[in-house]
C-alpha cells in the first residue's frame, strides 16, 4: 500500500504539470522559448507527452519501471535547463538550488520505483 501511495504522489507532480501546461499552452511555449530551446512548440508538446505517459505509467504500475526512468531523465534535463543556480547569485541562486535538490529527491523516488518494478542494475 505504501508503494502505491508513493507512486501516486510522484505521478501527481507530473500529471498536474502536464494538465497545467495544456491549460496554459501559450505560457508553456513562452517558458520553453525563454530557456533558449529551439522549436518551443515541439518541445512543449514533448514535455506534456512525457509527463502524461510517464505519470500514467508510474501511477498505474503498468510499465512503471520504464515510465519512472523516462520521468527521471526528463527531470534531470529540466533541472539542468531550467534551474541553473550556478549562473545566479544571492537569494535567487539559493532558491534555484533548493528547487534543484527537490528535483533530485524526485529522481531518487523515481529510481526506487524503477527498482521495485523489476529494473535492476
Amino acid at each position: 500500500m505504501l508503494i502505491l501511495a508513493a507512486q501516486l504522489a510522484l505521478a501527481a507532480v507530473f500529471l498536474y504539470s502536464a494538465a497545467d501546461k495544456v491549460r496554459h499552452w501559450n505560457d508553456s511555449i513562452s517558458e520553453v522559448a525563454g530557456l533558449g530551446i529551439p522549436a518551443p512548440v515541439v518541445f512543449a508538446a514533448m514535455t506534456v507527452a512525457t509527463q502524461l505517459i510517464g505519470g500514467l505509467a508510474v501511477a498505474s504500475g503498468i510499465l512503471a519501471a520504464p515510465g519512472a526512468l523516462l520521468l527521471a531523465a526528463f527531470t534531470v534535463a529540466a533541472t539542468v535547463l531550467g534551474h541553473r543556480f550556478w549562473l545566479l547569485q544571492g537569494q535567487v541562486a539559493r532558491r534555484e538550488f533548493t528547487t534543484a535538490l527537490e528535483h533530485l529527491a524526485i529522481v531518487g523516488g523515481l529510481l526506487l520505483v524503477a527498482q521495485i518494478h523489476g529494473l535492476h542494475f
